[in-house]
C-alpha cells in the first residue's frame, strides 16, 4: 500500500477551521453550501393570510368539500364534481364519464382580475335598457341556451316588451344536423349514439371537441379499444385525434368526404345508384364490416344532405342510435353575427367573435370580461351562477352557485328576470336533492322516427369539389375565441401540430411544396428558427393572414383554419385560395422539447399478437442497493390504446399542482412547466401518443447526483423532491433520459399569479387559484411529477382517522381523475387485489427505455390495433 503524503485533514484544519467549527467538510458540502447561498439570494413573495372574523360553523380549517353542479360549455350542461377548499373552489372532476377541459380550465376566469372592469350599474342599465325598449325594436343575441327557465324569461320579456327581437349566436352552429333530421325523418330531432355497442365505427370527419358529446364518445369507444376489440374507421379531411384512434383512415377533401357518404348509402341500398368508387377496396370492406353491427358518427358541419345520409345509414344498419327532441329551442346560428351587425340598438350577449359595438344607438356588452363598449356589464361566471341546462344526452342538469360573485356579476336568467323587475327564485327541493343525489333532473324522452320515403329526392346538393377546400374548425384549446383570455389554455399544446399561443393554417405536405415552402419550412425546423411563413387567405369573400404548419395526414387540396382566427358568419367549409405575403410569423412548437429521438418509444401491436404475447421478464440488475420497502409500492400504467392525446392530463396536473404558465417566448425557449408532456408520433400505423411525465424509476440516476440530496427517493416507491434544498444546478435534468423535470429559470410562479408582474402576486385574487396542499416553487427551484403526493398523503390521513389502510383505488391522481378514456391507472403494487397487477402481467406491457435500466415505475401498455386483414395489404384511397 502506497503511503499518503502529508497529513489528509489538513486542508480543512488549517483553511476552513474558522468557517466550518462543525468539523471537517466534504468536497459536495462545499459545492452544496456555496450554491445554497447563491439560493438563498432570490426575494420570496410572501402572502398574508387573513383569519375568519366569524369563522361559519360548516368551514374547517384545511378541510375539504365537494360539490355536485353542472357547468356549460357552449350551451351543453357538463355535470361535475368540484373540489371546494374553504368556499374556494380548485378543482373540476367529471361526475360520470368524462367532461372536456373547458370546465377546468374556466377555474382560471373564476379568479382572473382582468374580470374586474367598473363597479356595474344594473339598476341604470335596466333603466336604460326599457328606454331603448320604447324608442323602437332592440336586438338581444344569446348563445346557445338549453336552459327551460331562461327559455321562459325570454318568451316572458317579448311579451311585456314588443320591441324585443331575440337571436342565437353560434360561431360552431349545429344547424345542419336539425335540418338533415328534418329532410330525413320530417321533423328535427338529435340523436344520441351508443358507440360501446356498436362492433364497427365510422367516423365520418368529427373531432373529439366540435361535439358536444365528443368526450363522451371517446369515453365509450375507449372500453372497446382493449380485447375483443371493436374496429374504427374514419373518413376525414383533416387529421383528428378520433381519428388517430381509428384502425383504418381515409383522407379526402371536405366534398369528397360528402361524396364517400353517398357512395356508402348506395352501397348499402339506402339510396339508389352504384357507387361511383370503390376507394381503393375501402368502401366494401367497410361495408361488409358496418352490417355486422356498425354506426356511423357524423361531423356537426356536414351539410344537412350528408347529415340525413347519416341517420338513414344508421337506421338501416340499426345503429344504437336514439333520437330526442332538440336541446335548443331556438337554433344558435352564426347568421345571427349578421343581424347584429345591422341592428340599431343591441344587447350582446354571446360568446366567441364580437361584432362592431360603435355608432349604434344603444350598444352594450354582456360578458365576463369587460371590452370597449358603451355598456359593458360583466355576466357571472358558471360557477357563481344557479340555473338549469341540458347536457349532450338531452338530460335536464341543475346547477348551483359555489361562490358569490367576485365583479358583481349576473346570470343571463338574473339579466332578464333585472329586465321584468323580478328576483330569481332559489332552488327547489327537488333541485337540491338532484344535486345531493348527482342526478338530472329529467331525462330525455325519446322519439320514434323512420325515414320517409323519396330521401333521394329531397336531398340538396352535396358539397361540389373545388382545388382548395378550407374548413374552419374550432380551435382545439380557445374553441371559436372565447378562451383566448384563458391561459391554461393558450399554452396547452394543440394536441397534434403541438402549437401554443397561436392558430396557423393547416395544409398537407403536397400543397406546401406546390407553393414552393416547404423545402424553407424544413430548413428552418433544422436550425429551430420558428418563423414561418404568412400567407393571405381568401374564402366567401372574406380574407385573413394565417402563418402555414405543413401537417402530415392532410388530403391533397385540403385546408383548416381555427375558428378562432378566421370566422365566417355564412358556413364552415369554403373554396379558398392562398398566397404567400413574403411575411414570416413566428410559431412554438412543443413537439420536440423532451423529444426522445427516434427510439421505439411507442409500442403498437395488433389485437392478435397482444393475445399471444408474454410478458417480459424485467431484467432487474443494478450495482445500487435495494430501497427498504415501505408500506405501499406506488406505481403507474399508462394504456396507450386508450390514450386519445387530448392533454387533459396535462391541464389536470397544471391545476391541481399550482404549475404555473410561462408566456410564448419562454415556451420557445424550451422552458414550459407542465410536469406531463404528450409526446405525438406520426407514423406507418397512424398517429401515436404518449404521455411521459417523471417515471419514478427505482434506481433513479437523477438521484445519485444531486450535490444536495434534494431528489430522494422514498420507501413508497416516489422520487420526491425536497424544494428547500434544490440550489438548482439541473444535474437531475441532465441525468434524466426521459427529460421529465423542470426548471424554474424565473419566478414564474409569482409572475403567473401576478399576471406578469411578480411583484403583484401578494395581493392578486389568482392567489386564491393556488391548491393550498401543494408549494407555490418559486425561482431556481426543479420539479416534476409527484405522483400528486398531497392525495396520497391526504387519503393516509382520513384513512388513519378512520383506523383502515388505505383501500385499493382509494388514491386517485389529478391525471387519472380527468383522464376521458380511462387510460392512466395509479395502484399499489404491494396490494394483490390492484387492477395494476394484472396489467403488469399483460404481454403488451412494457417500460420506457427499458435499456436506461432505471426500473421505471410508470409503465405502459401498446397502443392495438386491430385492422382488416382485407386492407392491411396495399394502399387504399380514392
Amino acid at each position: 500500500m502506497k503511503q499518503q503524503r502529508g497529513n489528509p485533514e489538513a486542508l480543512e484544519k488549517d483553511l476552513f477551521g474558522e468557517e466550518f467549527p462543525f468539523g471537517p467538510v466534504s468536497r459536495r458540502g462545499v459545492l452544496a453550501m456555496g450554491l445554497l447561498t447563491l439560493a438563498a439570494c432570490t426575494p420570496n413573495v410572501r402572502r398574508k393570510g387573513v383569519p375568519y372574523v366569524r369563522q361559519p360553523e360548516w368551514v374547517v380549517e384545511g378541510g375539504q368539500a365537494e360539490f355536485i353542479t353542472a357547468l356549460p360549455h357552449a350551451g351543453f350542461a357538463e355535470a361535475v364534481r368540484v373540489k371546494v377548499y374553504q368556499e374556494r373552489p380548485l378543482f373540476v372532476a367529471p361526475l360520470e364519464a368524462a367532461v372536456s377541459p373547458y370546465p377546468l380550465a374556466s377555474l382560471y376566469a373564476l379568479y382572473d382580475p382582468a374580470r374586474k372592469g367598473k363597479a356595474p350599474n344594473w339598476e341604470a342599465f335596466f333603466a336604460a335598457w326599457r328606454q331603448a325598449l320604447g324608442e323602437g325594436e332592440t336586438l338581444l343575441v344569446l348563445p346557445r341556451t338549453t336552459s327551460p327557465r331562461l327559455e321562459d324569461l325570454v318568451k316572458r320579456a317579448q311579451k311585456r316588451y314588443p320591441n324585443l327581437q331575440v337571436a342565437r349566436f353560434e360561431a360552431w352552429t349545429l344547424e345542419s344536423v336539425y335540418l338533415g333530421a328534418e329532410l330525413a325523418f320530417g321533423q328535427k330531432v338529435w340523436p344520441i349514439y351508443a358507440p360501446e355497442k356498436a362492433e364497427t365505427v365510422l367516423l365520418l370527419d368529427v373531432e373529439v371537441h366540435e361535439h358536444p358529446a365528443g368526450y363522451l364518445w371517446w369515453e365509450a369507444l375507449s372500453r372497446r379499444r382493449v380485447p375483443p376489440m371493436n374496429r374504427i374507421y374514419a373518413v376525414e379531411s383533416a387529421p383528428t385525434l378520433l381519428g388517430s384512434m381509428a384502425d383504418h383512415r381515409l383522407a379526402l377533401k371536405p366534398s369528397g368526404v360528402e361524396g364517400f357518404l353517398l357512395a356508402l348509402a348506395q352501397a348499402l341500398g339506402v339510396v339508389p345508384g352504384v357507387p361511383a368508387s370503390d376507394y381503393g377496396g375501402f368502401l366494401p370492406a367497410l361495408v361488409e364490416d358496418l352490417q355486422r353491427g356498425g354506426l356511423v358518427l357524423p361531423g356537426v358541419h356536414l351539410t344537412p344532405a350528408a347529415q340525413a345520409l347519416a341517420q338513414a345509414v344508421n337506421l338501416a344498419l340499426k345503429a344504437p342510435v336514439r333520437y330526442v327532441e332538440p336541446p335548443e329551442a331556438e337554433v344558435a346560428s352564426p347568421r345571427a353575427f349578421l343581424e347584429a351587425e345591422g341592428a340599431e340598438r343591441l344587447v350582446w350577449a354571446a360568446e366567441g367573435p364580437l361584432p362592431a359595438l360603435q355608432g349604434k344607438a344603444f350598444a352594450v356588452l354582456l360578458s365576463l370580461y369587460p371590452k370597449e363598449a358603451p355598456w359593458s356589464l360583466p355576466l357571472a361566471h358558471p360557477l357563481e351562477a344557479s340555473g338549469t341546462h341540458r347536457d349532450a344526452q338531452g338530460r335536464l342538469w341543475p346547477a348551483q352557485a359555489l361562490i358569490q360573485p367576485l365583479w358583481g356579476g349576473k346570470s343571463l336568467e338574473e339579466v332578464l328576470a333585472g329586465l321584468l323587475g323580478e328576483e330569481l327564485p332559489a332552488l327547489s327541493p327537488e333541485e337540491k336533492r338532484a344535486l345531493a343525489e348527482g342526478r338530472p333532473l329529467a331525462e330525455a324522452e325519446e322519439m320514434l322516427v323512420a325515414v320517409r320515403p323519396g330521401l333521394e329526392g329531397r336531398l340538396l346538393p352535396l358539397r361540389a369539389e373545388a382545388p382548395l377546400e378550407l374548413t374552419l374548425r374550432p380551435d382545439f384549446s380557445l374553441f371559436d375565441g372565447r378562451y383566448r383570455e384563458n391561459p391554461y389554455l393558450q399554452e396547452l399544446p394543440r394536441p397534434l401540430s403541438r402549437l401554443v399561443w397561436d392558430g396557423a393554417l393547416l395544409l398537407g405536405e403536397e400543397d406546401t411544396e406546390a407553393l414552393g415552402l416547404l423545402g424553407d419550412i424544413r430548413a428552418r425546423e433544422r436550425k429551430a428558427d420558428p418563423k414561418r411563413p404568412l400567407l393571405r387567405v381568401k374564402a366567401g369573400g372574406k380574407e385573413a393572414l394565417l402563418p402555414l404548419w405543413p401537417l402530415p395526414g392532410l388530403p391533397k387540396g385540403g385546408a383548416v383554419a381555427p375558428l378562432s382566427h378566421f370566422f365566417h358568419p355564412e358556413g364552415a367549409a369554403f373554396p379558398a385560395e392562398v398566397a404567400p405575403t413574403g411575411r414570416d410569423y413566428p410559431l412554438v412548437s412543443t413537439q420536440y422539447h423532451g423529444y426522445l429521438g427516434e427510439v421505439e418509444a411507442v409500442k403498437v401491436m395488433e389485437e392478435a399478437q397482444a393475445l399471444e404475447a408474454e410478458p417480459e421478464k424485467e431484467k432487474r440488475i443494478s450495482f445500487y442497493p435495494p430501497w427498504p420497502q415501505g408500506e405501499h409500492a406506488w406505481a403507474m400504467t399508462v394504456d396507450l390504446s386508450r390514450c386519445l392525446g387530448c392533454g387533459l392530463c396535462t391541464l389536470a396536473c397544471q391545476v391541481e399542482n399550482n404549475i404555473p404558465v410561462v408566456g410564448k417566448e419562454e415556451v420557445a425557449k424550451g422552458r414550459e412547466m407542465h410536469w406531463i408532456r404528450i409526446d405525438r408520433y406520426f407514423t406507418e400505423a397512424g398517429v401515436a401518443h404518449q404521455p411521459v411525465m417523471c417515471q419514478h424509476c427505482e434506481k433513479a440516476p437523477c438521484e445519485a447526483v444531486c450535490p444536495v440530496a434534494a431528489t430522494e427517493h422514498s420507501s413508497e416507491g416516489l422520487n420526491l423532491m425536497v424544494y428547500n434544498r434544490c440550489v438548482g444546478t439541473k444535474y437531475c435534468s441532465a441525468n434524466c433520459p426521459y427529460k421529465a423535470r423542470r426548471f424554474n429559470f424565473f419566478p414564474y410562479g409569482e409572475a403567473f399569479v401576478g399576471k406578469g408582474d411578480p411583484r403583484r402576486a401578494k395581493e392578486s385574487p389568482l392567489a386564491l387559484l393556488m391548491n393550498p396542499e401543494v408549494t407555490v416553487r418559486s425561482r431556481g427551484v426543479m420539479e416534476k411529477c409527484t405522483y400528486c403526493v398531497q392525495r396520497i398523503e391526504t387519503t393516509r390521513a382520513q384513512a388513519a382517522q378512520e383506523g383502515r389502510t388505505i383501500r385499493t383505488g382509494e388514491v386517485v391522481t389529478a391525471c387519472q381523475e380527468v383522464c376521458p378514456g380511462k387510460a392512466i391507472h395509479f395502484g399499489d403494487l404491494l396490494d394483490p387485489e390492484d387492477p395494476i397487477q394484472a396489467h403488469r402481467k399483460e404481454g403488451r406491457h412494457y417500460a420506457l427505455l427499458e435499456e436506461a435500466n432505471t426500473w421505471p415505475r410508470t409503465t405502459y401498455l401498446a397502443h392495438l390495433k386491430n385492422p382488416n386483414p382485407k386492407l392491411k395489404e396495399g394502399k387504399h384511397g380514392a
